[in-house]
């Protein structure tokens, strides 16, 4: 009887967890193929507009493919040694540096894409400083690139780098390194040849990560790109001009691009080799093993400075120009000394903007409360599965492919899905928009609790448990739920912050159910400066206070 009911709600579990957090992800692809006539027309033999959509689709995939390639590049040389110093030095201060790092994982995106274009732009930002007029419309040459969107895309990504990195670091005994100095060689020269083979399968995680996560990018980005299309903005450009066709097809792609990248290299890195590889001749090796030598007790001041400069510029600075402007601006223009243009006019004034900051942050409250209440109690028996199966890891796996598919497709999926246009049960609405946030959340909870599992050595307990004489189920309610409840509750606040300033599949499904992130969007878009500087900075003050509770909860 017992093992009947297990059976039943295993089914039921496999079934809810295929519906509500695969299905989203892979079913435009699959639309694509029951509609290809039709796409086919549109896209490739349109008589009006010839291969228009095509061409634009190219286009905007050639943008988004440079952007993410030049953005890892980036993202690994200033990220290595930032990952290093976490892993290898303790100092005063480290866990703050840490946090502070993690911030762009959990800033609503739209809040810092904000921050980010009144710190390069404003006239309290950078550009005046450095006398450099920096615009949306720079395009860095050869590359042609905007900019304040490469900047941008750097500084949400950079944290997969250091992130996975400086994990993989940590569970490196450094006594590699130590033989490696004492027989001759120099810090630089032990790094490449002992530790970077080691580190490679994460360094590649790490990578993909970023990579998946600017190829999709969407919300900072509708607010810095200017008259520039990314692939994930043209996917909501044509949803909400109601041409279906090639916003399918592009987002299709991108989809397909992030299971391709997602599947294998985790896959890969799982599998914890060590990678040797020789890219130097050996006639060149000890020219480059003297100039390693030479330059290591040169290097290693500006690792820390270099690392330093990262944070403050990326993170920090951004974030300090958004408060700072909202301070001077809220209760007179700074400049004139007008309260007509101060934020405070524009709250209260006759447009009484402030009702619809409210009641969009008390949708966004609701939306994360009831799509993180919904994930968390799917993630406890998706976590129990994963860790107790064997076909856990593939599991796991395929969880990470809602968390690197761009949004916009996502939120175009989940129309096509379960709007008019598909099974016609929900329309777009708050109640779409919870749906579509479970999700993305439901990963992000069960990778805490599962990389909890591990690290706390739960299946030794529970083996001592089961000897014993526990049953199963005792088992996971006395020893295995308890000791990753902290790890839990972490998961659902940063699922809950990630709810919170979602943006890029919200445009699509919200309906008239409008975010305070979405709403950040349309202000800057409006011109109405003040109120997105209010609505921004009360994002990222709500995204500080959670992860404060976050950093409470598992320290």
């Amino acid at each position: 009887m017992r093992n009947g009911l297990a059976t039943i709600v295993i089914i039921i579990f496999i079934v809810t967890l295929f519906v509500m957090i695969f299905l989203p992800s892979v079913y435009l692809i699959s639309l694509v193929f029951l509609r290809w006539n039709q796409i086919y027309y549109e896209i490739f033999a349109n008589p009006y507009l010839g291969s228009t959509y095509l061409w634009n689709i190219l286009q905007n995939l050639s943008l988004s493919f440079r952007l993410a390639i030049v953005t890892v590049i980036i993202d690994t040389i200033l990220g290595l040694p930032l990952a290093y110093i976490f892993a290898r030095k303790n100092f005063r201060g480290k866990s703050i540096l840490e946090d502070i790092t993690m911030l762009p994982l959990v800033i609503p995106t739209s809040g810092f894409g904000f921050a980010t274009l009144i710190t390069w732009t404003s006239s309290t930002g950078i550009s005046r400083l450095l006398g450099i007029p920096i615009s949306t419309q720079t395009i860095i040459p050869f590359i042609n690139i905007p900019l304040l969107v490469l900047i941008v895309h750097v500084s949400l990504t950079f944290p997969y780098i250091v992130k996975t990195v400086s994990a993989a670091l940590q569970e490196i005994n450094p006594s590699y390194e130590i033989v490696s100095q004492t027989l001759g060689a120099s810090s630089l020269t032990s790094f490449r040849k002992v530790t970077l083979p080691l580190i490679t399968p994460s360094l590649l995680s790490g990578g993909v990560l970023a990579f998946a996560r600017s190829l999709g990018e969407t919300g900072a980005t509708l607010i810095v790109a200017g008259v520039s299309v990314t692939a994930p903005i043209a996917i909501v450009k044509w949803e909400l001009e109601n041409k279906l066709a090639p916003a399918a097809f592009l987002g299709s792609i991108l989809i397909a691009l992030s299971f391709l990248l997602i599947i294998p290299i985790e896959h890969y890195a799982s599998q914890k080799r060590r990678i040797t590889f020789r890219l130097i001749p050996m006639t060149k090796e000890k020219e480059i093993v003297k100039f390693e030598r030479k330059v290591s007790r040169k290097l290693w001041w500006m690792r820390e400075v270099a690392s330093g400069m990262l944070i403050f510029f990326m993170v920090i600075l951004p974030i300090l120009t958004l408060l700072y402007t909202t301070c001077i601006y809220w209760s007179k223009e700074p400049y004139t000394g007008r309260f007509e243009k101060s934020i405070l006019y524009e709250l209260f004034g006759p447009s009484k903007m402030i009702n619809l900051v409210s009641r969009a942050t008390l949708t966004s409250i609701i939306v994360a409360s009831i799509a993180t209440f919904i994930s968390a109690y799917i993630s406890i028996p998706t976590v129990l599965f994963i860790v107790k199966t064997r076909y856990g890891r593939i599991i796991r796996a395929l969880l990470k492919v809602p968390l690197v598919v761009p949004t916009s497709a996502l939120g175009l999926s989940m129309i096509l899905l379960w709007g008019n246009k598909g099974l016609n049960i929900i329309h777009p609405s708050i109640w779409l928009t919870i749906l579509t946030h479970i999700v993305f959340s439901v990963p992000v909870i069960v990778e805490a609790g599962v990389s909890a599992y591990y690290q706390l050595n739960v299946e030794l307990y529970e083996g001592t448990a089961r000897t014993l004489g526990a049953t199963f189920y005792d088992m996971i309610e006395t020893i295995s739920l308890p000791m990753i409840k902290k790890s839990f509750i972490a998961g659902s606040i940063l699922a809950f912050t990630h709810s919170l300033g979602e943006t890029g599949a919200t445009f699509l499904v919200m309906g008239d159910d409008i975010t305070i992130s979405t709403l950040v969007v349309n202000l800057v878009e409006s011109q109405a400066i003040g109120t997105a500087l209010f609505s921004s900075s009360l994002l990222i003050l709500i995204a500080l206070l959670l992860l404060g509770i976050i950093r409470k909860i598992t320290r």
